[in-house]
């Protein structure tokens, strides 16, 4: 097999194929020039009356073989040019040869990133895979509820707090093409105060935690010592400076931690901070 494959790799390297005298076997390939990762085809085709032949070595350029006379589909997975080669019967003489047959192109995936700005409702968008120089690209935005933006980075102030699907479609001037897509949470900024009178005359009684109700979080209270005195979770919080016992909370400085139980990749709705109760 060692020496079947040398003669192979000898084949390749020449600017001839070796085809029998005879010209009566060949093979052809359904794909020959096409976009990561690139699928072929073989098959041998034969027009001898009589066919002797006992064994088939397929060497399809890409380090992989194969001794069926029809070999499962090739994968190409890398950009290049391939020559794949075909032996008969271990003999050198009975050999094709087709010098760069297969042409593969990159394809760039069309991952993107995406962050939110100083503006809750704004959120930049950016492919973020390298490109190949001398290579022509469109980037298509399809974004939910918006017409079709194109450009490798997009700046969109959505209408509302909610839930978007976002889709990037990246094609070449080779005609390749790649698709990727993320829901994207536009969420509310959270808004919370940092002192409250929980001494009941209907005026500032609670420490509230104000969003759009849409996702859970959580809140917790703490001393200034570090020692947890409440902590509760809903999308709707409120505090009367109280202990989850019911036992009123001297004046003083507290601090307080929020976080999203789900729903906020970006962390918008991960906040900290001191919190002034009076009475």
């Amino acid at each position: 097999m060692r020496f079947i494959h040398c003669l192979i790799l000898i084949a390749l390297f020449s600017s001839v194929a070796f085809i029998p005298a005879s010209g009566q076997y060949n093979f052809t390939a359904d794909n020959t020039e096409g976009c990561t990762p690139m699928k072929v085809k073989y098959t041998f085709t034969s027009t001898a009356t009589a066919d002797t032949i006992t064994s088939f070595y397929w060497d399809f350029g890409n380090g992989e073989t194969s001794n069926l006379e029809d070999p499962d589909t090739v994968v190409y997975s890398v950009p290049g040019t391939f020559t794949p080669a075909l032996v008969f019967n271990s003999r050198a003489d009975l050999m094709i040869v087709k010098p760069d047959l297969i042409t593969v192109h990159h394809t760039v995936p069309a991952f993107f990133s995406y962050y939110d700005s100083l503006a809750y409702n704004i959120y930049v968008f950016e492919h973020t895979e390298p490109l190949d120089a001398g290579v022509t690209y469109t980037f298509n935005w399809n974004i939910e509820t918006f017409p079709l933006k194109t450009g490798r980075r997009q700046v969109v102030q959505f209408p509302e707090a909610d839930t978007f699907k976002v889709i990037l479609t990246v094609s070449d001037d080779l005609g390749c093409t790649s698709t990727s897509e993320q829901d994207v949470y536009v969420l509310e900024e959270l808004s919370v105060q940092n002192v409250f009178t929980p001494n009941d005359d209907g005026y500032n009684d609670y420490f509230m935690v104000s969003s759009n109700g849409g996702f859970p979080i959580s809140l917790r209270i703490f001393t200034r010592a570090g020692i947890l005195v409440y902590e509760t979770e809903g999308t709707t919080l409120t505090w009367d400076g109280r202990t989850a016992s019911g036992m009123e909370l001297k004046p003083g400085i507290y601090f307080y931690s929020i976080k999203a139980l789900e729903g906020d990749p970006n962390k918008r709705y991960s906040k900290a901070g001191v919190l002034y109760l009076y009475r």
